[in-house]
């Protein structure tokens, strides 16, 4: 029998059947079928489960109660909420809890890929301490002076969305909680969002301010050490992403590439967000030990924090439903010129964020792809964009 054990939650025997239907043959998983949310935690009393799909409207415990339930008592397990469109305001006070969305009726290859892929990040952080404390995320940390803009903002009668996309900018937990919510399989969108701005469009005002008053996505979350600069950090982040998305497109990647650079450069420390609030005592020590090169970097992260920060971040955007590409591109951050293992995608993020801090980056050795003649161009590129309005 597989490991991976997989829960589906739904008052609707029919729909149940359904899913039986469209499941049938995956012998790799060991599902199980119930008809409600209290049965359903009755059954995870007694065995754990890897991943909780549910209906969102149930009598008694609805399904975003049911997983507000499992986030409390079991927050390592994934939690999706299988739904239809008429559901979206009781979508909006299931946000909190849900870490994916997925629309009624759900085409098999989607509800297969998102179990999948939640799945195969687990391999990225293998301690269940770590897995709880990724899981158990509801809100990022984030200044609340922020979250006090973000109200003040949205209940003004005369905000515009262009006012809630320059204080959704000028944070990174900001930022990734509205990707979040606009790239879930709900709004059935083509491909993934990495603009604020389109984002919002997407969301509309209304949807916005109710996140806002209620807290649930756009809440301060827990706090930061003082000595975490998350101003710093959102602009890192926003540079390292012009730079990326300046490579992608100068190399002539297809648009999807472009964005996957782009999300992946932007939201590579996000994790570090979520670790730091949980193990501050850890940063402490990763601050003092003042490590310059970033494989030194990278091992004393293993050592204090248990995983990477770029793995904390890939595990967060895959429990999101981020796409594939971009939880590859950023999990093994950061990589080098010479290493013939990394993505093109890859080695555009490592590049980008290293010309965050630094003027210039040198390429890999001779035949490496990322060689020293690329690696000129791509600071170019840098220069230009680092020159221009969006990083400026």
């Amino acid at each position: 029998m597989s490991g991976h054990r997989i829960l589906f939650v739904d008052d609707e025997p029919h729909i149940l059947s359904g899913l039986r239907r469209l499941l049938r043959g995956r012998a790799e998983w060991s599902m199980s079928y119930v008809g409600g949310s209290e049965e359903a935690l009755a059954m995870m009393a007694v065995e754990p489960f890897d991943v909780v799909v549910s209906d969102m409207r149930m009598p008694g415990m609805d399904g975003g109660e049911l997983l507000a339930a499992v986030r409390h008592l079991y927050p390592a397990t994934s939690r999706m909420i299988l739904s239809g469109h008429a559901d979206r305001e009781a979508i909006i006070s299931a946000v909190g809890p849900t870490q994916q969305f997925l629309a009624k009726p759900c085409d098999a290859d989607l509800l297969v890929g998102a179990i999948t892929r939640v799945l195969a990040v687990r391999d990225l952080v293998t301690d269940v301490r770590l897995r709880g404390i990724l899981g158990d995320v509801e809100a990022l940390p984030k200044p609340p002076s922020v979250h006090e803009r973000m109200i003040a903002v949205s209940s003004c009668a005369d905000s515009s969305l262009s006012d809630v996309v320059a204080v959704v900018e000028s944070d990174l937990a900001l930022s990734a909680e509205i990707l979040k919510l606009v790239n879930s399989a709900f709004f059935g969108l083509s491909g993934h969002v990495d603009s604020v701005e389109r984002a919002a469009v997407l969301l509309g005002l209304d949807t916005i301010h109710a996140l806002a008053i209620s807290g649930k996505v756009f809440g301060v979350g827990p706090l930061t050490p003082q000595n975490l600069d998350l101003a710093q950090l959102r602009r890192d982040g926003m540079h390292a992403a012009g730079f990326a998305r300046a490579i992608a497109k100068a190399e002539g990647w297809p648009r999807e590439v472009v964005s996957q650079a782009f999300l992946a450069a932007l939201l590579r420390d996000l994790g570090l967000l979520v670790l730091v609030a949980n193990q501050p005592m850890a940063y402490d020590e990763l601050c003092a030990a003042d490590v310059d090169d970033s494989r030194g970097r990278r091992a004393a992260e293993l050592t204090l924090f248990g995983c990477t920060v770029a793995e904390a971040s890939a595990y967060l955007l895959g429990l999101w439903g981020f796409s594939q590409a971009v939880i590859e591109a950023m999990a093994g951050q950061p990589v080098d010129p010479d290493d013939p293992t990394a993505t093109p995608v890859a080695l555009a993020v490592a590049f980008a964020r290293r010309r965050t801090v630094h003027a210039r980056v040198d390429g890999g050795t001779e035949g490496a792809w990322l060689d020293e003649e690329r690696a000129e161009n791509w600071n170019r590129w840098c220069d230009a964009t680092a020159e221009s309005a969006f990083v400026g």
